[in-house]
């Protein structure tokens, strides 16, 4: 038995297995779960070094070791196919473990590149046959505030919020887009075929 709960961990893990199963949510997995599933995992190994191999007890305590460890990989798999829906969902999760956590943002970060890498390839892929606009001045819109900016022509740019849309020398518009306040847009235009004479 578990000192102090009154339950094993094979019996813990049984119940939050099945409850895993049952449940479309990720459930709360208790707090101390970590701590009591490496305490447990250390006493049977050290069990198992210093017991006698041809016993009955070792048998049993192998044989249990082996049944946790299963039930432990089949809770966690689980919990991966619910948080993986939950990221191409971009849902907010809750009950997460304290490593799920980092993994969930991990994965969230590296689904939302993807989608914006396609979304980057069917636009190339529409607009292959257009051209960017030159011009000094490029459109910009601003992911974060940003103070009056004075440019290098003096004139006057500002102040900015979250959302806007301006029209700023190049140079500004690449120092704030290397320091991630604002994101470039490109001004497309279709290419014009030559005509023979």
């Amino acid at each position: 038995m578990d000192e102090g709960s009154g339950q094993s961990i094979y019996e813990l893990l049984t119940s939050l297995w099945r409850r895993e199963r049952e449940s479309e949510e990720l459930v709360k997995l208790p707090e101390d779960f970590g701590r009591r599933v490496q305490e447990y995992i250390g006493s049977v190994k050290h069990h198992l070094k210093v017991s006698d191999k041809q016993s009955l007890s070792f048998e049993l305590r192998k044989a249990e070791l082996e049944a946790v460890t299963s039930l432990l990989n089949e809770l966690f798999e689980l919990r991966l196919r619910k948080i993986l829906n939950l990221v191409l969902q971009e849902g907010s999760p809750e009950n997460l473990f304290d490593f799920e956590s980092r993994i969930y943002l991990n994965l969230l970060e590296s689904v939302k590149e993807y989608k914006r890498r396609v979304r980057e390839l069917m636009v190339s892929v529409a607009y292959r046959d257009w051209r960017e606009v030159e011009s000094t001045l490029i459109p910009v819109y601003f992911l974060k505030e940003h103070d009056r900016i004075i440019s290098s022509d003096r004139r006057i740019y500002g102040p900015f919020k979250p959302g806007d849309i301006a029209v700023l020398p190049s140079e500004n518009a690449k120092v704030l887009e290397m320091k991630n306040i604002v994101r470039v847009l490109r001004v497309l235009e279709p290419k014009l075929e030559k005509k023979n004479d």
